[in-house]
């Protein structure tokens, strides 16, 4: 049925039926209700009467309802074509309809440059319109349209002969249902201005990745196999651009036991997983020649969304050889200074230790790693490392270069080692040298400037107390925190104190005149046996449980003896060290203090022979 007689026929349906209704109803209801004809026919008059009204009302009511709704359905179709036109204006697009000529929409005439008068136009007319490189191409397409009912879909230019910039047209159309054929016209200059910009960087990327000599470029489909190979790939690889293309990464480069790991992670990242990270890697060239790259690798998709991989490589093959040279340069310095006798050093602007090596342990006792990032001078006996500290500052400030003397190292069980540090300034405010054991040449030299001290004391007739005493005191400079004390034996065998300077008064007064004999504390035994007497701690040791309670008062906790002879082999004194805490000493202080002894000895004989 014809769209426009649906609202009439439904007007005169509604009437019919109503006015049938009434009449039938009206009359039966008179018959039912009144016998007087006269009444009846008066009856009969209102009910038209009222007919008439009810169904004015009844056509007002169905009018008032189709006017609403034609009216809202003209609001809605009023709404969306300003939505359209809106629409099209914002995406550049018109429409046309052909019935043997084309009917431009307003929008349409607007893309073509053309105006109101045109807006019905033939198809010669068009392609007058169009460029004439297009021209054909255009007039072939829409020949399919109309004869063929094939779809059209083709851009082309306006003829613009004065214009710099081009302005590209995309021409749709189809055929409905009806056999109406219909169509659009977009404006699409700027997607094609893009579409030259790109195929433009990329023409440029590939030249510039054709033209780079050190950076070989590959590309490679979702198969692995090559689709792009740059001269420098084949300069680094070996492989000419038709011996690459079509085949796959693995068979051209990647060493035999690494591809299926290679294939592998490649397809991981293709098919969606983590990419892989830019590394150096060993691969091959094409005589089976190791060749080391660094490669970074980047995914893109082609013009049908199709992924590929592109790897860029760096030939790295000479800086890894000097890389090897180097590590085997470093681990040769390492191993050489890890063997060296003298301890190196290294610390920061505050004095903090950064570098050691093993030497440090042997030295110190101490653990290597233990010892980094302590502060140098706390390994120090106190005044020495109070002067070290000092000579640090003055190198900080500027004051000097570096610092080069001997200091008293203490090593882990709390002895003191002479040590002759050096150390030298760099541009950081680091400092860096060594430390050398120097305390067996230390001490050498002190004895040999007490024997010298002691031959001048003697030859200018100094009493033989104050040379025992200088003795003892450059002995207890020598060995810090101990206290030495000589005691000399007369012929009835008894011990007499000749030197004690930081011995208290009242111990002095308790050992005085003790008789030497087996077991009698450390000098007593040394002297009776003629031997080295050492006591690590008096309060268990059976030599001296006469005395243990006299040396807990003094607080003395240790004591080792050193008998010292005359020309016939006998004992006529003895060197006692003592310690304020159990102590037992090592084999270079019993060297150094037997050679004292052997000081006192001479100094007592050389005494007894100027009488």
């Amino acid at each position: 049925m014809r769209p426009e007689l649906v609202a009439p026929l439904r007007l005169a349906g509604v009437y019919a039926l109503f006015g049938t209704a009434w009449i039938l109803s009206g009359d039966y209801l008179l018959t039912l209700a009144v016998t007087d004809p006269k009444l009846i026919l008066s009856l009969q008059s209102a009910k038209g009467l009222a007919f008439v009204l009810l169904s004015g009302l009844l056509i007002f009511f169905v009018s008032y309802r189709e006017r609403q709704a034609h009216g809202q359905l003209l609001g809605v179709l009023t709404r969306n074509s300003r939505l359209l036109q809106q629409a099209q204006r914002n995406a550049a697009l018109g429409s046309w309809e052909y019935h043997g000529r084309f009917h431009w929409s307003p929008e349409a005439l607007g893309l073509l440059g053309r105006d109101a008068g045109n807006a019905s136009s033939s198809l010669e007319q068009l392609l007058n319109w169009l460029h004439p490189a297009d021209r054909q191409a255009v007039q072939r397409a829409f020949q399919a349209l109309i004869a063929q009912h094939k779809a059209l879909t083709i851009s082309a230019r306006l003829h613009q002969p004065h214009r710099q910039q081009v302005t590209w047209l995309m021409l749709r159309g189809e055929v409905d249902g009806d056999g109406q054929i219909l169509g659009t016209l977009q404006d699409i200059s700027s997607q094609k201005r893009d579409e030259a910009a790109l195929r433009e960087s990329e023409q440029r990327f590939r030249q510039l990745f054709e033209q780079t000599p050190r950076i070989a470029v590959q590309g490679y489909d979702r198969e692995r196999r090559v689709v792009y190979w740059n001269a420098a790939s084949t300069q680094l690889y070996g492989y000419s651009v038709q011996e690459a293309m079509g085949n796959r990464l693995e068979d051209l480069i990647v060493p035999l036991p690494a591809r299926n790991q290679v294939a592998s992670a490649i397809n991981h990242w293709l098919l969606g997983g983590p990419p892989t990270p830019a590394a150096e890697m060993q691969l091959q060239r094409k005589d089976g020649s190791p060749v080391w790259v660094y490669s970074s690798r980047s995914l893109r998709r082609d013009s049908l969304d199709r992924p590929e991989l592109y790897c860029m490589d760096i030939d790295i093959s000479e800086h890894k050889k000097l890389d090897d040279q180097l590590r085997a340069s470093e681990a040769g310095y390492r191993e050489l200074v890890e063997q060296l006798a003298e301890v190196i050093v290294k610390i920061d602007a505050a004095g903090h230790l950064s570098f050691l090596n093993p030497a440090w342990e042997r030295l110190s006792g101490y653990v290597g790693y233990e010892s980094l990032g302590r502060q140098l001078v706390r390994f120090f006996e106190s005044a020495d490392g109070t002067r070290l500290a000092e000579q640090l500052n003055a190198v900080a400030n500027g004051g000097q270069t570096g610092l080069r003397g001997d200091y008293r190292l203490l090593t882990r069980n709390g002895q003191p080692r002479w040590v002759d540090l050096q150390l030298s300034r760099r541009p950081d405010g680091s400092l860096s040298g060594s430390l050398r054991d120097n305390h067996e040449h230390h001490l050498k030299q002190q004895l040999q400037q007490a024997r010298v001290a002691l031959l001048e004391a003697l030859f200018e007739r100094q009493p033989l107390e104050r040379v025992l005493e200088d003795t003892c005191r450059r002995l207890q400079a020598l060995i810090p925190q101990v206290r030495a004390a000589i005691m000399l034996q007369d012929p009835q065998q008894r011990l007499h104190l000749a030197a004690a300077p930081d011995l208290p008064e009242a111990y002095r007064q308790a050992i005085d005149g003790v008789q030497a004999g087996a077991e009698v504390g450390s000098c007593g035994h040394a002297a009776y046996s003629g031997e080295l007497v050492i006591a690590e701690d008096l309060d268990n040791h059976p030599y001296w449980r006469d005395y243990r309670t006299e040396a807990r008062a003094a607080g003395l906790r240790a004591c080792w003896s050193v008998p010292f002879k005359d020309d016939q082999g006998r004992a006529i004194g003895t060197l006692a060290i003592y310690y304020d805490r159990p102590s037992r000493p090592s084999s270079g202080d019993i060297a150094l203090v037997s050679g004292f002894a052997q000081l006192a000895g001479l100094a007592v004989q050389r005494s007894a022979q100027q009488r």
